[in-house]
Order: C-alpha cells, then sequence, then structure tokens
C-alpha cells in the first residue's frame, strides 16, 4: 500500500479533524490510544535499524566489488578485435551476447574471433562469480531486498491501521517521513509540489508535538 498524494493529504486532513472527536467514545478510561499503531511503531523502529545496517553492508561489499574485482579483458573491450560491435565503447562482450553473434548469419565473418572471445568471456565470467561469493555479494543484496520488504510491509500496515490519538497519528507522520515520502522533506532533491510540502507540514506538527510530550530532542 503506497502513500500516495490524494491519499495521504485527504486522510491527513480528515484524521487531523476528527481524531480528538472520537477518542473518547471509543476508548475506555483504562485502554491505551492507538495500542495497535504504536506497537507497530516499536516494529518499525526495529526493522528500520535492521535495513540500516543491511544497507550497510550490501554498500561496502559493493564498494569492495568495484574497486576490487578484476576487469575484464582487453580482447573482450573495443580494444579487442570485436569491440566495433560493442553497443558502446566502456562495455565488453558477455559470454551470453558472444552465443548470440554466433548464431547470427550476417556476422559469419567474426565467428573465429567470437569464438576465442566466448572462451576467454566464459573463464572470466567464473572468476568474476566467485570473487562475488567470496565477498557474499549476493547474499548481503539478498538480505538488503529482505528488510526493504518488511519495511514497506510494515508502513502499509501503520499507514492502514485508524489512528484516534495525536499519538497514533505521529507514527503514522513518523513512518511517512522517513520511509514513505522523504523527498517532501528533502530541499536539496526535492520534487514536492506545494500540496506536498503542506501536508508535510501537518504531519511535523505531530510529530513535533509527541516528542514535546517525550522530552525527545527535537531537530
Amino acid at each position: 500500500m503506497p502513500v500516495t498524494r490524494r491519499t495521504l493529504i485527504a486522510g491527513t486532513a480528515s484524521l487531523a479533524a476528527t481524531a480528538l472527536a472520537r477518542a473518547a467514545p471509543l476508548m475506555r478510561p483504562t485502554q491505551e490510544p492507538d495500542a495497535e499503531l504504536t506497537a507497530l511503531g516499536r516494529r518499525f523502529e526495529q526493522a528500520l535499524g535492521v535495513h540500516e545496517a543491511a544497507q550497510r553492508a550490501f554498500n561496502d561489499c559493493e564498494r569492495c566489488y568495484l574497486r576490487d574485482c578484476p576487469d575484464p579483458p582487453d580482447s573482450l573491450t573495443s580494444a579487442g578485435p570485436l569491440g566495433v560491435l560493442l553497443r558502446h565503447k566502456d562495455s565488453w562482450w558477455t559470454a551470453r551476447e558472444l552465443g548470440g553473434l554466433l548464431r547470427d548469419e550476417e556476422h559469419r565473418a567474426e565467428w573465429p574471433d567470437a569464438l576465442a572471445a566466448l572462451r576467454i568471456a566464459l573463464a572470466y565470467e567464473a572468476r568474476e562469480r566467485r570473487f562475488r561469493r567470496k565477498l557474499g555479494l549476493r547474499g548481503a543484496e539478498r538480505a538488503c531486498d529482505a528488510a526493504n520488504d518488511a519495511l514497506d510491509d510494515l508502513a502499509a500496515l501503520i499507514l492502514a491501521a485508524p489512528a484516534r490519538s495525536p499519538a497514533g497519528l505521529a507514527v503514522k507522520a513518523h513512518v511517512t517521513k522517513l520511509w514513505g515520502k522523504p523527498e517532501w522533506w528533502s530541499p536539496e532533491a526535492s520534487h514536492a509540489d506545494p500540496y506536498e510540502r503542506f501536508a508535510a507540514e501537518i504531519l511535523d506538527l505531530f510529530v513535533h508535538q509527541k516528542r514535546v510530550e517525550l522530552n525527545d530532542p527535537i531537530p
């Protein structure tokens, strides 16, 4: 359930207007307001920490891969005999592409060079896969994707749960700001229009008030 401009702005306005009015008849004196949202909010914070750790691990693996992975042999690049057939001068021939070239009758004259390059490409790609496994790059990427999916699922649950108090709205606002629509608060690369910026101001009011109540530092 992705956050959309229409649902967020409309939902924010209606919830802000009615949350306090509905809270009294819907809650018993001993019932914690928005207990479901509060619990989901705690799970979201835990999942956010897992995601940040997984993202750092994946970034570290990717940096090592880009820095230390062996470059493709020159015979597979634009410097090789088939370089003029590459789509981009900075790319190189893969085994799959060379297999396609070897089935192309229009390039029969290049088949001897393609066959020699195919042997080199297979050896290079095998070495590259071993390097990926050594780094644990694929596992790190999968862990990062799983953490991302978990946050998406929790955010959807939080936005779907009814909010009956400012505290519940603060949980929704916090999730929207950190995960759903962070670009609404980004002055460097924001594509938010005036309506979205206004919605962001309303959401900030709830987050600000909750931090005041909890004596949290306000950035």
